[in-house]
């Protein structure tokens, strides 16, 4: 069974209340939560976690994320859609 977009963000919820002492894996969280709520805004044509990988990894160069926050948030995709 694939995740919903409200599971994951059940799921998020649960991890930013374990990860409070750990800024890296709060950034992930709050990254991934934003481009979560920006794919909602329209139907999916392919599975979450797909939608989501293309999502963060259109944005990554942009933003100027390091090695290590791209790999934490697309593992972070991984466990939860």
């Amino acid at each position: 069974m694939s995740a919903t977009i409200d599971s994951v963000r059940k799921e998020l919820d649960k991890l930013e209340q374990l990860a409070l002492d750990e800024p890296d894996h709060l950034f992930a969280i709050s990254y991934l939560r934003s481009h979560l709520d920006l794919i909602s805004e329209a139907p999916l044509d392919c599975p979450l976690a797909e939608a989501l990988e293309r999502a963060v990894e259109s944005t990554f160069d942009a933003d100027n994320m390091s090695a290590s926050d791209r790999s934490e948030v697309l593992q972070l995709i991984s466990k939860l859609a």
